[in-house]
């Protein structure tokens, strides 16, 4: 009996496997042909191999090759790439030397209170003409024939009273210089910023594109063992189908992520002032790092007006305009100029060559009394000067204010989604765990792996967009605070 039951399981068993395969007793289960798979196409790896471009299709190398450049590493912390981007930025270059225009101004200024001194001399050699020469007896004998005059002279100019005219010039520079500074210093911080969303920017691509890959890695394990279990008869051919797609889907989106991020990688290297195709890469974090203080608003605003180079560079323009209008009023006010000079003249040819010398001391006074409305223009202008810097410095105190606030806003919202989005990648992770255990003992559809598999692969995303989102919300909160340990080099 015991020999008859053992007969007939050997013989039922094949038979009962075969019908429960047949039965469509499972979700989306059809008696259908079988789907071809695609040629099976090698998985890329990531490693510290970066990935072949495209990883799935026509191999295209040279728009992937990056070349290396002279004195660059070719991995840089953030603090490299901005020092780089300080001495390779044609954009911070070009400010720089506007700058120094404007402190070049301010040193010519200050030089008006002191003495002005000039020179001259002069050689004339006069043909055929005359002269008269003293003699020795104290005559005169006239003497024909070539002559040659050497002259030369010495001037001494120095400003008494203008009405403090020069003063206001000076401080106008001054203001001028000091705002152009500040100004200066602000472009080295939207550099900082600049930078900083590049690199972060490569980081992200970089990071999406290794997950991508992990998806079509796993999705196309998971191709392998639906193709296992309708061997065995535990899943139905359309199955196949479900996860052909998912895994083709994958590749695509590896495919874009690539893209993305050789298209980062350029411009991160052109913010710093280099090639495209520079040999130049951020370094990957090293771990969640504390991110500045979250203050309150009217503290952070506090803050910032005081901080904010742009803010100060405003009120100084402001103040630059009030001493150029006094500079132009004090047009009307009269100016005294005291001179001194000395000089020679020296004849030949003579028997005993005549020097003559002469000095002279003098003051000048001048008066305006008629300048044909040239002072009023130039006060009209300068009020309007005045009324532009002071409208410009309540518009920055309002751009303060609004990058502040949003830059706040953005950090806090920022925080709390990544704790939110690593909350979803954990979830989409058991989730995806639990569902391809039921799918194996058949307590799940293909459906349901799909779904999962899915909703894992944008937890993965957010996660990423999440960590790098922190990031950038934390330069951006320090960049409309205008803090910072940057300074000019």
């Amino acid at each position: 009996m015991k020999h008859l039951r053992l007969r007939y399981f050997s013989i039922a068993a094949p038979a009962l496997v075969l019908a429960w395969a047949l039965i469509p007793w499972r979700a989306g289960a059809q008696s259908l042909a079988p789907v071809e798979a695609p040629t099976p196409v090698p998985t890329p790896v990531v490693a510290t191999t970066p990935l072949p471009y495209p990883a799935y299709g026509t191999p295209a190398p040279d728009i992937s090759r990056q070349q290396p450049t002279a004195n660059v590493p070719a991995s840089v912390s953030l603090a490299q790439a901005v020092a780089i981007a300080v001495m390779g930025s044609p954009a911070f270059a070009s400010e720089r030397a506007q700058y120094r225009a404007i402190a070049a101004k301010y040193s010519s200024e200050k030089q008006a209170i002191l003495p002005n001194i000039s020179g001259s001399a002069s050689v004339t050699r006069s043909f055929g003409g005359s002269r008269v020469t003293q003699t020795g007896s104290g005559g005169t004998t006239p003497i024909g024939g070539n002559a040659t005059t050497i002259s030369g002279q010495l001037q001494l100019q120095q400003l008494i009273f203008d009405g403090g005219r020069v003063i206001a010039a000076i401080r106008t520079a001054k203001e001028s210089d000091i705002a152009g500074r500040d100004t200066l210093v602000r472009q080295l911080q939207t550099l900082d910023y600049t930078v900083a969303q590049a690199y972060y920017g490569v980081l992200q691509a970089n990071a999406t594109v290794n997950a991508d890959a992990s998806l079509v890695r796993q999705f196309e394990t998971q191709e392998g063992a639906v193709r296992q279990q309708i061997r065995l008869g535990a899943a139905a051919r359309s199955d196949l189908a479900a996860a052909q797609f998912q895994t083709a889907q994958a590749r695509g989106a590896l495919i874009t992520a690539q893209g993305t991020a050789i298209g980062a990688q350029a411009t991160f290297a052109t913010d710093l002032g280099l090639n495209a195709d520079a040999l130049v890469n951020p370094q990957p974090l090293a771990g969640a790092g504390s991110g500045p203080k979250v203050l309150a608003y009217a503290q952070s605003l506090d803050e910032a007006l005081a901080l904010r180079p742009d803010y100060l560079s405003a009120e100084h323009t402001v103040q630059s305009a009030q001493q150029n209008v006094r500079y132009a009023k004090l047009g009307r006010f009269p100016s005294i100029t005291a001179n001194a000079s000395t000089g020679y003249s020296e004849f030949l040819p003579t028997a005993t060559p005549k020097l003559i010398a002469g000095q002279s001391l003098g003051a000048t006074l001048t008066i305006p009394i008629f300048d044909q409305g040239l002072t009023n223009y130039n006060v009209a202008i300068a009020q309007s000067q005045l009324d532009q810097a002071t409208a410009g410095l309540l518009g920055t105190r309002l751009t303060v204010e609004s990058d502040v606030r949003g830059a706040l806003a953005n950090l806090i919202s920022a925080r709390a989604s990544l704790l939110q989005a690593q909350a979803e990648l954990q979830s989409a992770q058991v989730n995806q765990q639990a569902t391809q255990a039921k799918y194996r003992v058949g307590a799940a559809t293909i459906t349901d792996i799909v779904t999962a598999e899915a909703n894992l692969a944008t937890a993965q995303r957010d996660d990423i967009t999440g960590i790098y989102n922190e990031r950038l919300a934390e330069q951006r909160y320090t960049y409309a605070m205008g803090t910072g340990d940057l300074t000019l080099p």
